[in-house]
């Protein structure tokens, strides 16, 4: 098990583990699988080359897929420490295509002390493309104890 996060050793501005995704159009299908999602733009090469939907004819991740990774680097870091994760807000900026490297990322931006196990820190987050562009952003809310 990893160590025990405590409150009062989260600095602001600590940066969480990154972890990084090769986006393929199987991912995007089982993603549409999962979340019933069957719109063209996300599955069907062939229309996203006809449509060419924002210039690039091709097919786009669905959005829930960089906001569940964002969600996820949070959970691997505050779950397996004792942590828990209270609150996710996600923005999807830019699309992710099948071909993309995404990394999500974030950092420790506000620390609220709260008596007993209540304490808890507010992470920036955001994930980019392999360019730099951030293709999505938010916070999550960490409990951590004290």
């Amino acid at each position: 098990m990893s160590e025990i996060l405590e409150f009062g050793k989260v600095d602001l501005g600590y940066e969480i583990p990154e972890q990084s995704r090769h986006i393929t159009q199987e991912k995007i299908n089982k993603n549409a699988e999962g979340s019933l999602d069957f719109n063209p733009i996300h599955i069907d090469p062939a229309w996203a080359k006809k449509v060419n939907l924002l210039g690039k004819g091709t097919t786009i991740a669905h959005g829930i897929m960089t906001g569940a990774f964002m969600g996820k680097i949070v959970t691997d870091w505050a779950y397996p420490r004792g942590a828990f994760l209270q609150m996710l807000d996600v923005k999807f900026v830019h699309p992710v295509r099948p071909g993309d490297d995404i990394t999500a990322r974030g950092k420790v931006t506000e620390k609220h002390p709260r008596p007993g196990d209540e304490s808890f820190v507010v992470l920036e987050l955001w994930c980019e493309n392999q360019a730099g562009v951030k293709v999505g952003v938010g916070q999550a809310a960490v409990r951590i104890p004290v």
